[in-house]
């Protein structure tokens, strides 16, 4: 248990010094609460492996994923999500982020080419991205 809290408060403060590293704090979003077991089950991030190369990879991939030469252009530019803190980010920060994509501030305002997927995916398919995610982030 000890280690436990320990644990949660070393991910807290590196979240805490990246984002300020960033430059500022996670704009307000809507709290959401994945199914149970969703995110701690490896089936769902095979599952948004698959959605990702066959969605996101275009803009967020690596060149060898299919990554457009386009997507070299974009400012501001579309993460590939291979960077650590993006496992530390809260997992219902991601689902908005994908869900929303550029139609909230502060990414309208910044000039984000990210559509919203909460038209295209399901919620279920959204979490299964969240998921690969959160595993692709730990290079």
């Amino acid at each position: 248990m000890r280690k436990v809290c320990w644990q949660t408060l070393l991910s807290c403060g590196v979240v805490a010094l990246l984002l300020h590293a960033c430059g500022g704090e996670l704009p307000d979003y809507p709290a959401r609460t994945p199914p149970a077991g969703l995110l701690e089950n490896p089936a769902t991030a095979v599952a948004g492996a698959e959605l990702f190369h066959r969605h996101c990879a275009v803009c967020h991939g690596r060149v060898e994923e299919g990554r457009s030469s386009r997507a070299d252009f974009f400012q501001p530019p579309a993460p590939d999500f291979r960077e650590g803190r993006y496992r530390l980010l809260p997992a219902d920060y991601l689902y908005w982020r994908i869900a929303t994509g550029k139609t909230v501030e502060p990414f309208a305002s910044r000039g984000s080419v990210m559509p919203p997927w909460e038209a295209t995916l399901r919620e279920a398919e959204i979490w299964q991205l969240v998921a690969y995610l959160r595993s692709r982030g730990t290079h």
